[in-house]
């Protein structure tokens, strides 16, 4: 079925509004947070969208009572975990150090400050620009499904603050965290809960100044 439809299921049966995220994200492949207003955020794998009338119950009882018994969601996972693997990863040369900044370093402080631990991204450099600027380019990117991080070689420059460099990097990572959010029937990669989480970046203030007035 389509995520419309799985959304429309589920809030039918669990009697709760739901935000439905469908991710490629195979380090997990379902997670489930309930909101103050009685909502509930539930991100899944997208292999759950093929998945028999049974699990999907299963899901929607895991939604109404959060039990931990799930013997049926797990047996599917096991069944379908290489429809997580729909494209082969692709070989990329890593390259942690610039001339200035070790990504690496930056991605393991924020992993552990802002996600705990939990993410498992690779993260390098991109390659080598004959020009440095990199005004209305795109100044990072994540790719989930080689669960990779990309950053633009021109933010690794003194004139950079490493505090930009630092969102740009959390930026991607909520990316790799969040996926894609359904909305209404449409694909959102900056919906309401990504938006919310790239406000806790501490020196997010300083970031918008910094790309306003002087980037």
């Amino acid at each position: 079925m389509d995520a419309d439809s799985l959304k429309s299921i589920i809030e039918k049966a669990a009697k709760r509004h739901i935000d439905l995220t469908i991710t490629d994200n195979s380090s997990s492949m379902m997670s489930l947070r309930h909101r103050g207003n009685g909502s509930v955020s539930l991100r899944i794998h997208r292999m759950f969208l093929a998945a028999p009338a049974a699990v999907i119950e299963e899901i929607t009882a895991f939604v109404k009572t959060r039990s931990k018994k799930t013997p049926l969601i797990r047996e599917f996972i096991r069944n379908n975990h290489t429809i997580s693997e729909t494209r082969p990863k692709r070989r990329t040369a890593i390259t942690h150090q610039g001339k200035f900044h070790n990504l690496k370093l930056i991605y393991d402080a924020l992993n552990e400050e802002y996600f705990g631990g939990s993410l498992s991204l690779e993260i390098t450099w991109g390659r080598r620009q004959t020009k440095t600027a990199c005004r209305g380019r795109r100044l990072g990117s994540c790719d989930s499904v080689n669960g990779l991080i990309t950053i633009h070689r021109a933010l690794d420059t003194p004139a950079v603050p490493r505090y930009l460099i630092q969102y740009v990097v959390y930026h991607e990572m909520l990316h790799g965290s969040l996926g894609v959010e359904l909305k209404n029937g449409r694909r959102s990669i900056h919906g309401r809960d990504f938006k919310h989480r790239e406000r806790l970046f501490k020196d997010f203030d300083r970031v918008v100044h910094f790309l306003k007035f002087t980037f």
